[in-house]
């Protein structure tokens, strides 16, 4: 099946008439736009056979033909959509089963009760504005705007959205116009297909907080591609919560972006043998800055909704209401530049930059002898190597840990949940119950870490919140507070050895 590999950004509706006029394109040897109307219908069986298997069947009606499309494989990172694509015409809005066996898809249609049972679930209609590019010879961009919306029953999603779709040339090219493109407009990247805004529009389901999701990693895949897989997993989940993050108050959009900055940065880590950080060092720094604007508004609002209401639960209502106010605003400040950060234009860039480097792997010119050997190892070869050293750091961590220094315990959570991430990443090369049975343990002791960390952190937020407080009594609150958290924190102590001890004999699954 050929190949389709395009660019999705969001346009907002009032630059569309600007887009064109944009130097990016405006210098660029150019057609005149042209502008079509399109309609297409998406089908699937009720339970979503075809989705489930990767696969997206759609028939377009362009003019007075219809064109019907089966999509497979691939996926979406940093805005970068790669699938391959077999397009048929059809005689009418009929779905051609006969199509879609010469695409290589007869598998999921063998069934004669899965092909009486596929029917419209969504469809799509929208006004597409398209230009063909040639930014260097041998290279041609498709540029399209399209808007319209997806519907399905009474249910309706707007788009404005635009496609820059490789006709010819290199991946690379892509990004150089969506980059010059973000410089002059307020331009963000899209992973959401419109195939996928149409599943949640007919499932009546709106965004919602995005996990991490398992990674499929094969035992014939290289140490780059692995990495690739990872690192793409990881930004997908960024750009997954970025929407929550920017119009949601539901403080869990926070957490998850959050996460998924903390398993990106971990994965460079796992993978340092074989990729340089050097090579990617400006995205590692833009890492960090964004980790650092998330990580304080995820720790306002863990102390605000989490951690400070049981404690104050012994109180008289008003007792604390200075302190309740404080802690307000300062959560609502720390979500103010947090959202301001991921609206930026500078974080969008970044999100492309990167993006860009794991689609090209752009690490592998710059690696270094010793950094190469370890990216020419099997993938098992490597897993194992990277693994049971993780699991030795931990274990010398916590053999040396003060159980009475928070700073000890801190850092031996930090090596818990590196491993435990570590685990994550490359745990589907392994046996599945010896894994989860492992992760078990770790998640466990992490539990029992996070809480020591999280009364620990409460202290400092005390720190940030007394100077401020003038009401009467409110001294007195924040002794009380210093006290249960310390309480609380000598309780969860008790806890401890029995987590780590059963981390630390818990049977390596590589």
């Amino acid at each position: 099946m050929p190949q389709e590999i395009e660019l999705k950004l969001k346009l907002p509706p009032e630059a569309v008439h600007a887009f064109w006029q944009c130097p990016a394109l405006a210098t660029l040897p150019h057609a005149s736009p042209v502008g079509q109307h399109l309609y297409s219908a998406y089908y699937d069986t009720p339970d979503q056979h075809l989705r489930r298997h990767g696969a997206a069947l759609r028939l377009r009606r362009q003019g007075e033909q219809w064109i019907q499309t089966l999509k497979r494989g691939g996926g979406a990172v940093g805005g970068l959509h790669s699938r391959q694509e077999h397009e048929t015409p059809v005689a009418a809005q009929l779905v051609s089963f006969t199509a879609m066996i010469e695409a290589g898809a007869g598998d999921l249609i063998e069934d004669d009760a899965i092909r009486r049972a596929i029917t419209v679930v969504f469809v799509t209609d929208f006004s597409r504005t398209s230009s063909v590019v040639e930014p260097a010879p041998g290279t041609i961009i498709e540029v399209s705007v399209d808007r319209g919306a997806v519907v399905s029953g009474r249910r309706r999603d707007t788009l404005c959205e635009v496609e820059l779709e490789l006709k010819q040339g290199e991946p690379d090219a892509l990004f150089d116009l969506a980059e010059a493109l973000m410089h002059a407009l307020p331009l963000r990247l899209d992973n959401v297909s419109k195939a996928e805004r149409g599943y949640r529009l007919a499932a009546g389901q709106g965004i919602q907080p995005v996990k991490a999701a398992a990674v499929a990693l094969y035992p014939e895949m290289s140490v780059d591609a692995a990495f690739q897989t990872i690192a793409g997993a990881c930004l997908q989940q960024l750009q997954a919560n970025e929407t929550g993050v920017l119009e949601r108050s539901d403080p869990e959009y926070v957490h998850q972006a959050r996460v998924a900055i903390r398993r990106l940065r971990s994965a460079f880590n796992v993978f340092a043998d074989a990729v340089p950080k050097s090579a990617l060092s400006e995205h590692l720094t833009r890492l960090r800055d964004i980790a650092g604007a998330l990580g304080t508004a995820r720790d306002w609002d863990v102390f605000a909704a989490e951690v400070l209401p049981p404690a104050l639960a012994g109180l008289p209502a008003d007792a604390a209401q200075g302190l309740r106010r404080r802690t307000s605003a300062l959560r609502g400040r720390a979500r103010r530049e947090a959202r301001a950060l991921l609206a930026s234009s500078s974080y969008s860039l970044a999100v492309l930059r990167f993006a860009r480097a794991l689609a090209v792997m752009s690490w592998q010119a710059q690696r270094a002898q010793s950094c190469a050997e370890a990216a020419a190892l099997p993938l098992k070869s490597f897993a194992d190597t990277v693994l049971t050293a993780r699991a030795k750091k931990m274990r010398k961590r916590g053999r040396h840990a003060d159980r009475g220094n928070a700073a000890h315990l801190h850092a031996l959570r930090i090596q818990v949940k590196k491993l435990r991430y570590c685990c994550e990443f490359l745990s589907a090369l392994y046996s599945r119950k010896p894994a989860a049975a492992f992760l078990k343990r770790l998640e466990t002791l992490q539990a029992v870490l996070g809480r020591l960390n999280d009364d620990a952190a409460a202290q400092q937020r005390l720190d940030e919140l007394a100077p401020k407080l003038r009401e009467p009594g409110a001294q007195e609150v924040v002794s009380y507070l210093r006290g249960f958290f310390a309480g609380d924190a000598h309780a969860t102590l008790a806890r401890f050895d029995a987590a780590w001890k059963r981390a630390r004999k818990a049977k390596a699954f590589w």
